[in-house]
Order: structure tokens, then C-alpha cells, then sequence
């Protein structure tokens, strides 16, 4: 399928990504999931056929793209765009180590260009998307119309997803870039899906925006509380 990025990437951004990645494979293999809301959901989705639209918040993608990546090993055919930006450059060769197809675009340049190549994703190819409803340069915790956009043209399921972890370093970037500190403790929550009729009209759009945007700050705060009291052994092994 030809509408991946195929430019070269700049030394810089192949040193960061080579860098950044080598450090999320050593993070990783310390972390402890301790709980996870929606393990059955999220395992079924892996095996089913039809594709879905996985949505987090900009800053979760550090501990989630582990979780990606084990699941691409294993056969999940994903796909995800990648902001124009040198940021994006970054994301998009880390995009393709976790093994899914990456496209450019954003939703302030090029961005109907890249929904367009979302939609091929999941209509023509059957891949599943990952979409960060901030991004690509925020405001962080803001959710765009994209995914839902998307849900409505293509009849995929929106599935929110979110993570807290008892220890961890705040970047400062705009999105406040969360990584868990080694051996930290995470809980994960995979919401139950959301569907966007494909007759809505402007209206009913936005309430299924805002209703996305108030679902992932909502399990954001959930899977904090249920890090009190876990036990600290794990439940599920990330590497």
C-alpha cells in the first residue's frame, strides 16, 4: 500500500528516534502492569477482524507504544499518522519500529490529505489506526474532530485508552510528556467502544467529540485510583 511517508529521514531525527527507542525498550521491560480494566475487550479487538480506531491523549503514547508493539509482533496490522512537523519526523520512524504503516499529515497542515490516507487504512487495507486526538501540537487534553470524523465515515469503533503509572518523569512539552520511571507499577484502561452514526449531523458530531475528549480524561483519573491498594506483582509482562 504507497501511502506511507517514504522520505528520508534527517540523521538528527533517525539519531533521536534510535535513541528514544532504545530507551523505551529498557523502561519497558522493568515496568509492572498491576491492573488492567478491559484486558478481555482489548485482547478480543486484537483478534477480531474488524478494524478500530484506538484513541489516547498525546502524552500516553511513551508506555503505550510498548503495548503496540508487542501486539504488532504478533500480527495486528495498525497504521497512525505522524504530524509534518521535525517532531513528526521522530514519530513517524518510531511509528514504523513498533511495526504499522505511518502517514503525514496533521490537523493544520496536509491534515485532510492524512485523513484521507487514515480512511484507506481502515476501509481498503483493514488496519486498525491510532489516533491522538490532541496532537499534534495541542491544546493538550482537547480531543479534535478527527477521530470521530473518521468513526462516522468509516464505521470503525472508537476504543479511548488510558494509563497512569505510580512513578514517572513529566516532560516539559506541550503535551507534558508522561514516561513511567523504572520498575514503576501502571494501570491500563481500555473503555468499551463508541460508535458515531454515520447520519450525524454537525451537532450530534460534537457531542461525540466532547463526549471522547470527557471519556479520556475520565479513565485517565480512574486508572490513577486503581493504582491504591494493587498488589505489586504483575498481571501482565510488557517487554
Amino acid at each position: 500500500m504507497q501511502m506511507a511517508d517514504n522520505t528520508s529521514p534527517s540523521f538528527k531525527a533517525r539519531f533521536a528516534a534510535f535513541a528514544m527507542w532504545t530507551t523505551l525498550k529498557l523502561l519497558s521491560s522493568t515496568y509492572r502492569v498491576v491492573a488492567f480494566e478491559g484486558r478481555k475487550l482489548w485482547e478480543s479487538l486484537l483478534a477480531d477482524s474488524d478494524p478500530v480506531i484506538l484513541s489516547a491523549w498525546h502524552n500516553r503514547i511513551f508506555f503505550f507504544a510498548s503495548l503496540f508493539a508487542e501486539r504488532t509482533a504478533k500480527g495486528f496490522k495498525m497504521a497512525m499518522m505522524s504530524s509534518l512537523s521535525k517532531d513528526g519526523e521522530i514519530g513517524a520512524i518510531l511509528g514504523r519500529k513498533l511495526g504499522g504503516l505511518v502517514v503525514r499529515g496533521s490537523s493544520s497542515r496536509q491534515g485532510t490529505k492524512g485523513l484521507r490516507a487514515l480512511y484507506r487504512a481502515i476501509v481498503k487495507e483493514r488496519h486498525s489506526i491510532i489516533i491522538l486526538p490532541d496532537g499534534s501540537k495541542g491544546p493538550v487534553y482537547k480531543a479534535k474532530i478527527g477521530a470521530v470524523s473518521l468513526a462516522q465515515l468509516t464505521g470503525a469503533s472508537i476504543i479511548p485508552m488510558s494509563y497512569s503509572a505510580d512513578r514517572y518523569w513529566e516532560i516539559k512539552s506541550w503535551d507534558r510528556l508522561v514516561i513511567p520511571k523504572p520498575f514503576a507499577r501502571i494501570s491500563i484502561i481500555v473503555e468499551k467502544p463508541m460508535t458515531v452514526k454515520r447520519e450525524s449531523n454537525e451537532e450530534e458530531l460534537e457531542s461525540c467529540r466532547s463526549k471522547l475528549e470527557f471519556t479520556l480524561n475520565d479513565i485517565g483519573r480512574k486508572s490513577k485510583e486503581m493504582l491504591v491498594g494493587t498488589s505489586r506483582e504483575p498481571i501482565v509482562k510488557v517487554r
